[in-house]
């Protein structure tokens, strides 16, 4: 195991992007730190229009908690349905991938007429996913 930095990040990025090359149209990922370590914030997924509902989101994600356990980080996102998803189907699918819905998350703000909650996936020890 790496220690995890923005370059192993990337390098992570780049490998799923050219395994799902005709298949994701947008990942980023971002390596952050905060009171309790380092943590991968998923900025953005976005599944080609034509492949959505094939289960490649859950591939994805599957290889995003495995790298995530391997590197023994958590995972945090932000659910908005800024991009016209709607947050019960955005929860139902990040949950059933092992996040649990954050109740403190901070207001939109000020301006932002979109909904916006925060998802945490906590790593599994010892789980070799990969």
């Amino acid at each position: 195991m790496s220690t995890l930095t923005q370059n192993v990040l990337d390098e992570f990025i780049s490998k799923l992007k050219k395994k799902y090359k005709n298949i994701l149209q947008d990942f980023n990922l971002e390596c952050t730190n905060d009171e309790h370590g380092m943590y991968i914030t998923l900025i953005l997924i976005k599944i080609k229009k034509s492949q959505i509902g094939k289960g490649y989101g859950s591939a994805v994600m599957y290889e995003l908690s495995a790298f995530a356990d391997l590197h023994n980080v958590r995972i945090r996102l932000y659910l908005t349905n800024l991009y016209g998803t709607d947050l019960k189907a955005l929860y139902a699918f990040y949950g059933k991938h092992g996040f649990v819905l954050i109740k403190n998350t901070p207001q939109p703000i000020i301006g932002e007429s979109y909904g916006k909650k925060e998802m945490i996936y906590y790593p599994v020890k010892n789980h070799n996913k990969l």
